[in-house]
């Protein structure tokens, strides 16, 4: 089979909002076939005309194979390119599929005298070595759709072989709620050369509550196989506000509390609330609450002081809204509480306690207290040994003896 390699050479900006300089992008694309070696340059543009101290280095999979001219570049102000130059030289043999590497560009810059280097990446340099495939090879893709009912698990599957295959199917492997095992499995088809199919299994909806699952995908075809690993995400990160202080007093400086329930089954970081006060559909007040780690699947409660010295005695109307990352964005939840002030010298009534606990073994699936178990070991431990005590000790208790 004939070895094909192909380049490809990219070349990226990263603005940046401190330096004026840039790199201008460029993108060359060279195919070859049976290439091992290439002699090959590519161009540092000096955009805007600055000076530039340019530190070049190469990253990846296959960089023992890419030999730099040179590791350092300067570039004059009144200079509007520098050539970098390099060669790859690639071993006898090389893995199937696809091996990557990077040729890095940063630029150097030095803050006053003896103080430290900073460097900012202003240019890389792709290159992408496809390697031979062998008779049987399969290369798959795994993905997870949501049909409202069911989870379904996709897998793509395409062979890069130069053989026909009779028998491809992926078996996938997740841990439920409950961390109970699921193995759902697809059903087994035939895979020509160059031919791609989906192969598509499903579990129950009911399996998984909101949160992410790591997904073991093993693809077999014709007695080889290969392995993926990949999160499932069901839902998205979720917080609710469970609770918060119903009773307040007028005209004081008041504690308060309010208990975060995290329904993922991942720790939420940084979730904090921002509250506003009102009082016959009118604005009166507004706090930020500290900002707290929610554990997984736990409930959290807050407590802090609330500024009622200004507040009369009556009903008010408190609008949370719980502010959380959803990996790449903030998300927003609002929650309604009303809370009266109560007249000075009326007693609070007794504020409702954290039943931290009790949710959290909820949540994970156990509705029982290991407790009353405990001590029922116990009691039957000790009855036990007095029934034993006694059966050996017999014959002292028919005669009525004492055997103490």
């Amino acid at each position: 089979m004939k070895r094909k390699i192909i380049f490809i050479c990219i070349l990226l900006i990263l603005i940046s909002s401190v330096y004026a300089t840039g790199i201008r992008p460029a993108k060359t694309e060279l195919a070859f076939d049976e290439t091992k070696y290439i002699n090959k340059t590519i161009w540092a543009i000096n955009n805007d005309y600055n000076g530039l101290d340019l530190s070049i280095s190469v990253q990846g999979e296959i960089a023992e194979y890419v030999n730099l001219h040179t590791t350092k570049l300067t570039i004059r102000d009144d200079e509007d390119a520098k050539p970098i130059n390099f060669e790859i030289s690639l071993p006898p043999s090389i893995p199937p599929g696809i091996s990557t590497a990077y040729i890095v560009v940063e630029e150097k810059s030095i803050h006053g005298e003896g103080s430290s280097v900073s460097s900012r990446i202003l240019l890389k340099h792709k290159i992408i070595v496809e390697g031979p495939y062998p008779e049987k090879y399969v290369k798959a893709k795994v993905n997870f759709r949501d049909t409202g009912d069911t989870i379904m698990f996709v897998s793509e599957v395409e062979n890069f072989g130069t053989k026909d295959l009779e028998n491809v199917y992926t078996n996938f492997y997740v841990n439920d709620k409950l961390s109970k095992q699921q193995k759902p499995s697809t059903e087994g088809t035939s895979l020509k050369t160059n031919e791609n199919k989906l192969l598509t299994t499903s579990l129950p909806k009911t399996l998984f509550d909101l949160g992410e699952y790591e997904v073991s995908a093993v693809t077999h075809f014709d007695g080889q196989q290969v392995e993926l690993l990949k999160k499932l995400r069901v839902g998205k990160p979720d917080v609710d506000v469970t609770y918060f202080d119903k009773y307040f007093q007028a005209y004081e400086l008041n504690r308060y509390a309010m208990d975060l329930l995290n329904k993922w089954n991942r720790e939420i970081k940084n979730v904090f609330v921002d509250v506003e006060v009102q009082k016959d559909e009118k604005k009166v007040d507004s706090f930020r609450t500290k900002s707290v780690d929610l554990p997984a699947e736990v409930l959290k409660r807050i407590e802090d002081y609330l500024d009622g010295r200004e507040k009369s005695p009556g009903v008010y109307t408190f609008k949370l809204i719980v502010n959380f990352w959803n990996d790449i964005r903030m998300e927003q939840k609002e929650f309604l509480f009303d809370s009266e002030f109560l007249e000075p010298g009326i007693e609070l009534p007794e504020r409702n306690a954290l039943s931290g606990a009790a949710t959290q073994t909820e949540l994970n699936g156990t509705s029982f207290s290991w407790l009353p178990w405990i001590i029922i070991t116990l009691l039957l431990l000790l009855i036990t040994s007095y029934v034993v005590y006694r059966y050996i000790n017999r014959e002292e208790y028919e005669r009525g003896g004492d055997v103490f």
